[in-house]
């Protein structure tokens, strides 16, 4: 896949490594090589040198010596941190949408977004649709710092969701109807409490289900041997 020359931007690239990264087309471990990415793309070099910083402070790559940029091997320890993450800022982003909406706030477009989330004929995985809607709900609460920190952990949700495909189910479409019904109705204490639930029974339903799938810890880069003297 190519990116029109004029819209090669160092954000659209990083947009398009990122969507690589995780539906997993790019392997975890996998070194990105600047020349063949801007090839592949059809792009110059300079773009591709400058998006990947962008992947590198959202923790989907990372720089090693003499090897370059390589795909981060997301972790057990990530997902649980992930977890954590969550649990503290999607109640408080529901919270505050709540009191927007109560304001008089337009809901319309995180209705559609549930809409579209359970949506069965699309050619976007229901993980995708998922985490569209959760984005959603945080620009609804309005609060500018918390979408900025929230950015920063979208792309890994998004990674975590792909990991977790048979969770997506009716009763999670249900738990997001429910939070979505208290927002609307500007019930703030219950749309955070209901997202709490949502977010921590999602940690206990994913964890078992990641085990075998992720390593516990990052590998080891592999150590070069020494040259024998003569």
């Amino acid at each position: 896949m190519t990116i029109q020359t004029e819209l090669a931007t160092p954000t659209r690239i990083a947009h398009h490594l990122r969507e690589q990264i995780i539906t997993g087309e790019l392997a975890m471990g996998s070194k990105l090589n600047e020349r063949e990415i801007a090839e592949r793309l059809a792009v110059s070099r300079v773009p591709v040198r400058e998006a990947l910083p962008i992947l590198e402070a959202e923790g989907f790559i990372t720089s090693q010596p003499r090897r370059g940029a390589v795909v981060h091997t997301f972790t057990l320890v990530d997902a649980q941190e992930v977890f954590d993450l969550r649990r503290q800022l999607e109640p408080l982003a529901a919270e505050f949408a709540a009191r927007r909406a109560a304001d008089g706030a337009d809901v319309t477009a995180m209705r559609q977004a549930l809409e579209f989330a359970h949506a069965p004929a699309s050619a976007l995985p229901p993980s995708t649709r998922n985490s569209d809607l959760h984005e959603e709900i945080i620009r609804l609460a309005g609060h500018a710092l918390l979408e900025r920190v929230s950015s920063l952990l979208n792309g890994r949700v998004r990674w975590l969701f792909r990991l977790t495909p048979e969770r997506d189910t009716t009763a999670m479409w249900q738990e997001h109807k429910d939070i979505v019904d208290a927002i609307v109705a500007g019930s703030a204490d219950l749309a955070a409490m209901l997202t709490a639930a949502h977010v921590e029974r999602a940690r206990i339903e994913s964890m078992p289900l990641l085990v075998g799938r992720l390593p516990a810890t990052p590998p080891q880069p592999r150590r070069r041997r020494a040259a024998r003297s003569l």
